[in-house]
């Protein structure tokens, strides 16, 4: 199947790419900024991250501080870590800024200590955010910088002065999943926070005009369960009483990692239910190719979408990077016809 072998080769790639960084460093792995909310994508990019350190740093120990955790409180128990990995995504730049913020806080705070950064998109809208990570960047001797597409591989090497390799997504490295049954023609995984761009009325319009069941959700929806309640009360907790939750850093990770579990098996289920997948998310794309659902997106504000789209899966899997409503109807035209 497609999906098998697209993850196979990827995950020999972050293999290939990952261990020899972290081999004789491990002891102690600190994850700066893991998503504790509910988007999907970063919750399947946590996985694997995890995942990978399952399988090839199992003796480690794992702990970890976030946006809505760390204070500088928690520096000396960052401190004992042998390691920093920052979390992958798609939020190298001024985005999301509160999430780049606690990347140069370690950047800044832990020159001493090697820190990778995990595979990353990077847009910046503004020229002095741009210099100023520039300048920390440049101040940090051991930092090394994964890029996930390769337009940011050549940004990255045109303005940081760091070590830059190209390298999948981590969600790539998760355990393999599958699909259920599908119960409708199109599903439609279509963002609805300030990145969307995409003109989701013509994309339903021009859907409906081709006879199809469909189906438009995003997976930001998230209900309250016992472990996000959990997780929530252990980030309050390390943010105002660091020595508190020190001790537990390790237990604090399986729950942040359970929490993303739920997250992800809700992606996964509401993608599986369209025969088809019609999405402006990258990660919808990502999960959907290695589920073998057949898939079509559009890009993204900062074009993250068909940057990874042509660096790893295009032609790879069923999917297809597509630029208008009416270019979508038209492929999935032919689709409706011969269902």
């Amino acid at each position: 199947m497609a999906a098998a072998q697209l993850r196979s080769d990827l995950n020999a790639k972050i293999e290939a790419i990952l261990n020899p960084l972290l081999a004789g460093r491990n002891e102690h792995i600190c994850i700066i900024d893991p998503p504790g909310h509910p988007n999907v994508g970063d919750c399947a990019i946590l996985l694997g991250e995890l995942d990978f350190f399952a399988r090839h740093h199992s003796a480690s120990r794992l702990s970890y501080y976030d946006v809505d955790s760390y204070t500088p409180g928690a520096d000396k128990y960052i401190e004992q870590a042998s390691i920093l990995v920052i979390h992958g995504g798609g939020n190298f730049g001024d985005i999301w800024p509160h999430h780049h913020r606690m990347r140069s806080t370690a950047l800044e705070r832990f020159r001493h200590k090697p820190i990778i950064q995990m595979p990353q998109s990077i847009s910046f809208d503004s020229d002095e955010e741009l210099k100023r990570t520039a300048a920390l960047i440049r101040a940090h001797p051991y930092f090394t910088k994964h890029v996930r597409a390769t337009e940011s591989q050549a940004f990255a090497e045109a303005h940081f002065e760091c070590r830059v390799i190209l390298c999948p997504d981590m969600a790539f490295a998760m355990r393999p999943m599958k699909r259920k049954p599908a119960s409708t023609d199109v599903f439609c995984l279509l963002r609805t926070d300030k990145e969307a761009v995409a003109d989701h009325a013509a994309i339903e319009q021009a859907l409906q005009e081709t006879g199809a069941r469909l189906e438009i959700r995003d997976w930001l929806e998230n209900p309250p369960t016992l472990t996000s309640q959990l997780d929530y009360r252990l980030k309050r907790m390390t943010r105002f009483h660091p020595e508190r939750t020190a001790p537990f850093r390790t237990q604090l990770v399986w729950v942040r990692q359970a929490y993303a579990r739920t997250r992800l098996a809700y992606g996964a289920e509401l993608l599986s239910r369209g025969r088809v997948v019609v999405t402006d998310r990258l990660h919808a794309h990502i999960l959907s190719s290695l589920l073998d659902i057949p898939n079509f997106v559009f890009d993204s504000y900062d074009g993250k979408i068909s940057a990874l789209y042509n660096t790893w899966t295009k032609g790879r899997v069923e999917a297809t990077l597509v630029a208008s409503p009416a270019e979508l109807a038209g492929h999935l035209h032919s689709r409706v016809k011969a269902a």
